[in-house]
């Protein structure tokens, strides 16, 4: 795999591992999705009852539509590489049902990564029906990738969304 885990140690528990590995197939999908300009689901990862998670869902579905549309109008250059990236978990603190951890991502300076990939991060996950789920994300493009995590995003048509992108790189299309 591209991404690359770190931190591992044979004092590690089994359900840190596990709470590593969800966090890992939790940015892999969403880089695939990323690359692939085709949403892929990645409600297994999330506790889908926090307004943050589903702007999750619908941030990722809005990219993906975005990136395919100004790809498909040859609008601007839309990278389709995937670049490297390290994993690197600290400061784990997992008691019971809950677990709370430091992720910082290296990846190589210069190359263009999807917003939802930022520097320093904070999970908190949860275990619901024996599988971990994030209930919380801190992060520093937030506010570029989700918006919000107390207002849940509107919905929006796609004609509209798709109208609304070519406003944007054509100033002169009429309402």
């Amino acid at each position: 795999m591209t991404i690359c885990l770190s931190g591992c140690s044979n004092k590690e528990n089994i359900e840190q591992i596990s709470i590593k590995k969800t966090i890992k197939a939790f940015l892999d999908t969403q880089y695939d999705a990323y690359l692939q300009m085709e949403y892929k689901d990645i409600t297994p990862y999330l506790d889908m009852s926090k307004i943050q998670n589903q702007n999750k869902v619908t941030a990722l579905n809005r990219l993906c539509t975005r990136r395919k549309y100004v790809d498909k109008k040859g609008y601007w250059y839309v990278e389709k590489r995937r670049f490297p990236a390290t994993l690197n978990f600290t400061n784990i603190i997992q008691k019971d049902n809950y677990a709370r951890l430091s992720l910082e991502i290296e990846t190589v300076r210069g190359e263009a990564y999807p917003p939802f990939i930022a520097r320093e991060n904070v999970f908190e996950l949860e275990k619901i029906d024996g599988k971990w789920k994030i209930v919380n994300h801190e992060y520093g493009s937030i506010n570029i990738f989700e918006w919000s995590k107390e207002e849940l995003l509107r919905q929006i048509d796609l004609d509209k969304f798709l109208l609304l992108i070519d406003k944007e790189y054509n100033p002169d299309i009429q309402k």
